[in-house]
């Protein structure tokens, strides 16, 4: 919700804090939702994102009356015992929700099934974006390339949470052998998260500093988009992702791992690579090609945020008449 808390309140809408769950509590977990239920009768509908722990609050949802929905974003959690206690925590959710969404089909199948996908309860909700705002301008490739100091520097930017996920490290160990071809590149990552030490430390091992900037989470990633030549996303596991999509609304050329959802390519502009440092480092050695014009596409594909927003505003209307 960082930087968000302020326009949701303007619009009318109210945020509550749940406590989150730690393995420990979960009669307090399922005590606080019960309560908020009680004390505000008037929610009809919860559309859930986490699935981590949903599948203690749904029921207590559904008690109370309402309808549930549950999302599905991704296409693993990864390994480890984390990871195995999400997947048990996750299953009795086909059993739990009444209708299931998805950024893609492959992420419906992962986390509900075939049979769940293959039914009129599932639908894909497209991980939809703002073409205008993020549609190419020359000016404001200009004003950022200046404000960063750039002149004809080659620009990789990579988005996204410091995450295991994300494979920030994996960027590092290729944008360094590519510094070998072309000393006078630069890498921007815009991100923050339980790894963001680990990437200085690499940065800092690596003798790269004078190359790389790392900037937190802002609101400008769309000028910070178009200041770059190349979208890079190697991530091991990844569902429709919509920092690829707004990349690609860009018209920047992406670099993505063949662990990723290949229906993001709306527009021609994906390569899928797998994760070998040399293959990644030939594709970054491409030319750059001019912009080209992708709104149309993207908003033929579906992931006009208006079009999207439209038809959650009506499928929320039509489960609670």
């Amino acid at each position: 919700l960082r930087g968000m808390e302020e326009i949701i309140r303007s619009l009318g809408s109210e945020i509550y804090v749940m406590p989150s769950f730690k393995g420990t509590n979960i009669v307090q977990v399922k005590k606080a939702w019960d309560t908020f239920f009680d004390e505000h009768p008037t929610y009809q509908i919860l559309h859930s994102h986490s699935r981590s722990y949903a599948s203690l609050y749904l029921p207590i949802a559904k008690k109370h009356g309402l309808k549930t929905i549950i999302h599905s974003h991704n296409t693993s959690n990864g390994k480890g015992i984390p990871a195995l206690a999400k997947n048990c925590l996750q299953y009795p959710l086909r059993k739990q929700a009444d209708y299931f969404f998805g950024c893609s089909r492959q992420a419906g199948e992962w986390l509900f099934g075939d049979k769940i996908v293959n039914s009129e309860r599932f639908h894909i909700l497209n991980n939809a974006i703002d073409t205008d705002r993020f549609s190419f301008d020359e000016n404001v490739r200009f004003q950022y390339r200046k404000l960063f100091h750039l002149q004809e520097e080659k620009v990789f930017i990579q988005v996204g949470r410091m995450s295991k996920q994300k494979n920030y490290l994996f960027t590092l160990d290729v944008f360094k052998r590519y510094l070998e071809k072309d000393p006078d590149s630069r890498l921007f990552l815009v991100g923050n998260g339980e790894l963001r030490q680990e990437v200085e430390r690499k940065i800092e091992d690596t003798g790269i500093g004078n190359r790389v900037t790392i900037l937190e989470f802002r609101d400008d990633v769309e000028k910070l988009l178009q200041m770059a030549d190349f979208f890079l996303m190697p991530s091991l596991f990844e569902g429709l992702s919509v920092a690829s999509v707004e990349a690609q609304a860009t018209g920047i050329k992406c670099l993505l791992s063949d662990r990723c959802d290949r229906d993001v390519d709306l527009t021609g502009l994906c390569n899928f690579l797998p994760l070998r440092q040399d293959v990644w480092v030939e594709k970054m050695s491409e030319e750059i090609n001019l912009r080209p014009y992708t709104k149309e596409a993207i908003v033929k594909a579906g992931f006009d945020v208006h079009v999207t927003a439209k038809w959650l505003e009506d499928f929320y209307g039509s489960i609670v008449l």
